[in-house]
């Protein structure tokens, strides 16, 4: 049996190596139709001209802005994540429009403050809560 996406459902999510007093990251779990789009854009593909009819076009995944494009959506909140000084950096958000539905996502203001190593960390979880499990696949 498949079970479905928790659309809506957040989670808490520390990093692997934020031992002492970790960030708490609030992730969502991103909807099948969010996350098809996010790969859309995220891959590039080129087309020659010149070449035979029948050979398929050269595909590209753009690996960094597919993380970055999960964690704007993903990425709900965070607590205890501050700068060098003391003071809490603030959870900003925009909104965007992704076909035809609206959405509030992080904003650039926010997001800047993320080291990339933890972006990275972030956009893998965000995308495996929705994919199905070892179970579900055997299926």
């Amino acid at each position: 049996m498949i079970r479905p996406i928790n659309v809506g459902e957040t989670l808490e999510y520390v990093l692997k190596d934020d031992k002492e007093s970790p960030t708490i990251w609030i992730l969502a779990v991103l909807d099948s139709i969010v996350k098809s789009r996010i790969t859309d854009l995220s891959t590039v593909y080129k087309f020659n001209p010149e070449a035979p009819k029948d050979s398929i076009a050269e595909t590209r995944m753009d690996i960094a802005e597919q993380e970055l494009q999960h964690v704007r959506f993903g990425l709900k909140g965070f607590k205890n994540f501050n700068k060098t000084d003391g003071a809490a950096i603030p959870f900003k958000t925009v909104e965007t429009v992704l076909g035809n539905t609206k959405y509030t996502i992080v904003s650039d203001e926010t997001i800047k403050f993320i080291p990339k190593s933890a972006l990275s960390e972030l956009a893998s979880k965000i995308s495996e809560e929705n994919e199905l499990s070892g179970e579900e696949e055997k299926n």
